[in-house]
């Protein structure tokens, strides 16, 4: 399992280092990212479009990009799937309610599935944080 967990570990990070950074520092062409996903639906480009103007995107590449440097180090891999579980939600839920493009949408939820393997890994290291034992209910 120690080895799956460097896989998936840097599989990850790759990934998310790569997103973060083309979202940050690479131009942003409209024309070639809705020839890549031709056949979604065209709401989620205007809603791209309309995330990409408003800055929003830097804000999102930004945390890929933090999260996915996070995953490489042993030290601080579990802060950094933690991390990525509301990313990769939203952008789960984008896609399953905007785009509609079953590609991204199974990309998504593997990307999902992997963290929450890694999680899962761990739980012992984050349960008596998450879950500490208390006397009431209040």
């Amino acid at each position: 399992m120690k080895i799956a967990t460097y896989i998936i570990r840097f599989l990850l990070a790759i990934l998310f280092i790569y997103a973060g950074m083309e979202k940050l520092f690479l131009p942003y062409d409209p024309s070639v990212f809705k020839a890549d996903a031709a056949e979604a639906d065209p709401s989620f480009f205007v809603f791209y479009d309309l995330l990409q103007n408003a800055g929003y995107l830097y804000f999102v590449g930004f945390f890929q990009l933090v999260c996915g440097l996070l995953l490489v180090f042993k030290r601080t891999y579990l802060l950094g799937c933690i991390m990525l579980v509301p990313l990769i939600l939203c952008l789960l839920m984008t896609h399953v309610f905007f785009s509609k493009y079953p590609p991204f949408i199974i990309f998504d939820g593997v990307m999902l599935a992997l963290n929450l393997i890694l999680l899962l890994n761990r739980y012992k290291d984050w349960q008596p944080t998450l879950f500490k034992k208390q006397n009431s209910w209040i």
